[in-house]
């Protein structure tokens, strides 16, 4: 299989939809890019001052964050009017010139991120941050071009075999860093990406979840029965460092999974964190329907393997929920739409039966 080069940040969302939910993932193709080592979801500047994936923020916001690209590139003999655009919602992100450049869109910083990465055992093989900074408040993230090619890119042209492979090597390089909790857990905080910080914050957006979706008073009791449950079981099991995002787009392949990726909404918690995304990542198609596959099979067996013996079911579920409830909120604050509603998953996984993860919950 051909090489290919995956900055490392495809940032935290697509065409301002979640990255990871795959329901969330209606992406246009096209004719493969020009250089074959760019991802394909990758788009090229429509202009200097102006891309589709700035439409809905200031246009002076937009322009600075460019501008600040442009000379944090060139302090790593980068130029971006060479680099390419690769798509993102939190973070703006350009590839080329051998580094890629990560922008946040708002005054946050990248600091915790970066120390945890370099922190990292060396098996992770996250590729290596060359230089990390702030700039008026805006952090900033410059890494070398990694060989590889994405793995949700890749994952249709995998074999069945290969599909089922990939899901066991990214879970063991989960591993590696769940091994490694001891040393790392000073780097995480125990809430972070879909996990809230309180029992409160969660039932909120449950609450703006139900009324969005008319859910009836049984639903609704439901809904927040299973957040309390994760919240209630959370702290009574081990704590790892998560991931955070198991996705298939946090991963590069290239014959096997050679590197995991983007440690963005890494957090300390439940190991079921990461096993609900590894599930959905497997079990989940674009659709937002169960698939019965050799992958999906083995994400499955790897949840049951690993899952706390008591509280994994409600802890697995719960953390599910949580994700899918993130999305949500992003999908209601951008006016809904038909292309992409994880209302779908939220309201499969309340069911009895609970949706994609029932074989875990029988």
């Amino acid at each position: 299989m051909a090489s290919q080069v995956r900055h490392i940040r495809l940032t935290d969302r697509i065409d301002g939809r979640p990255r990871s939910g795959r329901a969330g993932r209606a992406l246009t193709t096209g004719s493969a890019p020009e250089r074959p080592w760019e991802d394909a979801r990758m788009m090229p500047e429509p202009s200097a001052t102006s891309h589709p994936l700035d439409q809905h923020r200031d246009p002076s916001e937009a322009a600075f964050v460019r501008g600040l690209a442009a000379e944090v590139a060139a302090r790593y003999g980068g130029e971006l009017t060479r680099m390419r655009r690769a798509n993102g919602y939190s973070n703006a992100t350009w590839v080329g010139d051998g580094i890629a450049v990560r922008i946040a869109h708002t005054p946050v910083g990248m600091a915790r991120e970066a120390a945890l990465v370099r922190a990292l055992p060396r098996e992770v093989a996250h590729p290596e941050i060359l230089g990390e900074g702030v700039t008026e408040g805006h952090g900033w993230i410059v890494t070398a071009e990694v060989h590889g090619r994405n793995l949700y890119e890749a994952w249709p042209t995998l074999t069945p075999v290969e599909q089922r492979q990939a899901i066991h090597q990214l879970w063991a390089r989960a591993q590696i860093v769940h091994d490694a909790s001891p040393s790392l857990k000073t780097y995480v905080a125990s809430h972070g990406g879909f996990v809230p910080a309180t029992l409160g914050e969660a039932t909120a957006s449950a609450g703006r979840a139900g009324a969005a979706l008319g859910l009836s008073s049984a639903q609704r009791s439901r809904f927040h029965e299973i957040i309390e449950g994760y919240f209630r079981a959370a702290p009574l099991v081990e704590q790892v460092v998560d991931h955070g995002d198991l996705a298939l787009m946090n991963a590069l392949w290239d014959g096997e999974v050679v590197a995991l990726l983007d440690f963005e909404f890494a957090v300390l918690g439940p190991v079921e964190i990461d096993l609900c995304r590894l599930v959905y990542e497997a079990c989940v198609s674009e659709e937002g329907t169960y698939v019965d596959s050799e992958a999906g099979a083995a994400a499955v067996e790897i949840a049951a393997r690993h899952m706390d013996p008591v509280h994994g079911p409600a802890l697995i579920r719960g953390a599910a929920v949580l994700d899918q409830l993130r999305d949500f909120d992003i999908w209601l604050a951008q006016g809904g739409g038909e292309d992409w509603n994880p209302g779908r998953l939220l309201t499969d996984l309340i069911d009895d039966d609970g949706g994609y993860l029932a074989p875990l919950l029988r």
